[in-house]
């Protein structure tokens, strides 16, 4: 089931392959629901803040089949396997500056949508080795009212905001016993835009090349895991601002990556998974829970750039209650900083850098300077269909 079509993060990793624990074998499916957080947090000085976040509340449906591996050999992925998953979600976004109150502070609020997608096809080419095909769409748009400095409740101008990630993977699996490790060949399309009445910018249409591998070993009632991809190249982005709206097209540099240890540990009819990823990526858009200091910037002329870097803990815990059924607990803590340069597009003002935190929603946390991890959490349940269905 995973948290990656369950996470606000759309541009966080998005493994297509690996899997925490192996499926039940035979035609089932599955149901989960989660809440998530993705916020943002700028400090602009003398104790304030400009915090931006987005929550959606997620409902996954899955349906699917697998046929497990034969005489030991793996280390839990099934040698046949097709699934199709749908994560649907509304979502709020809000952005605020404070403690600023009245006139100069900036302001968004505003509701959308997350629709998630995910296919898998895995086909035995021997009780060894196996090929791999896999696609996921994680998109989010939404529409938001912000007011630019101006009087409370009196709103500057509309935004309608979009983010999308498409991953296509082709891979191959080899299985000795106990053991069993992957490589794929990737493709990512990470598009984005953001329109207002002073902006308007949007990159679409090019993907990024890169790759994947993955290792998962069986030692007892323990399971490892180990995962790593990346991918890379240049996006088109286009841009236009106030006043004159003339158009800029450019190429620019985006990379996204991540790589993955965990383990899981299994007795009577439990399994508890704990698995980290570090999370990097490079983008020429901010898309997602956008500041108040971006927004302005962005309806002045000026491009962003962002470079982040996050780590996600997921712990999850499975309980079987049949043969064909088990339930399932799952958390998500993420936290990470990110830089965001904003270079103008006239040349004319000097190029400002945003040290941005990635930190969720509820205060400064106990550091005082780290703030608060993003959620993500929720329950889910998967289950084989009777017999004859």
């Amino acid at each position: 089931m995973g948290t990656d079509l369950l996470s606000a993060c759309i541009f966080c990793a998005g493994f297509l392959f690996g899997a925490e624990r192996a499926p039940f074998a035979g035609i089932g499916g599955e149901f989960a629901v989660s809440y998530a957080t993705l916020a943002r947090r700028y400090d602009i000085g003398g104790g304030k803040d400009d915090i931006s976040d987005v929550t959606p509340k997620f409902v996954l449906i899955g349906i699917g089949g697998a046929r497990a591996a034969r005489d030991g050999l793996g280390a839990g992925t099934p040698a046949g396997e097709w699934r199709l998953r749908v994560a649907l979600a509304p979502s709020h976004d809000e952005q605020n500056q404070r403690p600023i109150e009245g006139i100069g502070r900036t302001i968004a609020t505003g509701t959308g949508r997350y629709e998630n997608f995910a296919v898998l096809l895995r086909y035995p080419l021997t009780a060894r080795d196996s090929i791999e095909a896999a696609w996921n769409r994680r998109s989010e748009s939404a529409t938001d009212l912000l007011n630019l400095g101006g009087q409370n409740f009196v709103f500057s101008e509309q935004r309608v905001l979009s983010a999308e990630r498409v991953d296509v993977a082709l891979g191959w699996r080899h299985r000795w016993r106990g053991f069993e490790a992957a490589l794929s060949a990737n493709l990512v399309r990470p598009n984005a835009s953001d329109t207002t009445a002073g902006s308007f910018s949007i990159t679409s249409g090019k993907t990024l090349a890169g790759g994947g591998a993955e290792a998962r070993a069986l030692a007892g009632q323990w399971t490892i895991l180990a995962s790593a991809q990346r991918a890379s190249g240049s996006v088109p982005v286009h841009e236009e601002s106030a006043p004159r709206f003339a158009a800029r097209d450019f190429d620019a540099p985006a990379s996204l990556e991540a790589y993955r240890i965990g383990a899981g540990y299994s007795w009577a009819r439990t399994d508890v998974f704990l698995v980290a990823t570090y999370d990097r990526s490079r983008l020429p858009f901010v898309a997602l829970a956008v500041l108040g200091t971006e927004a302005v910037a962005i309806d002045g002329g000026f491009h962003p750039d962002s470079r982040s870097r996050q780590l996600l803990l997921d712990l999850s815990v499975a309980r079987s209650l049949s043969r064909g059924s088990r339930v399932r607990a799952f958390l998500r803590w993420a936290l990470g900083d990110e830089t965001v340069t904003l270079t103008d597009s006239a040349g004319v003002a000097p190029q400002r850098r945003l040290d941005v935190r990635r930190s969720g929603l509820f205060g400064r946390g106990l550091s005082g300077t780290l703030g608060s991890p993003e959620l993500t959490f929720g329950l889910g349940a998967d289950f084989l269909f009777p017999r004859g269905w």
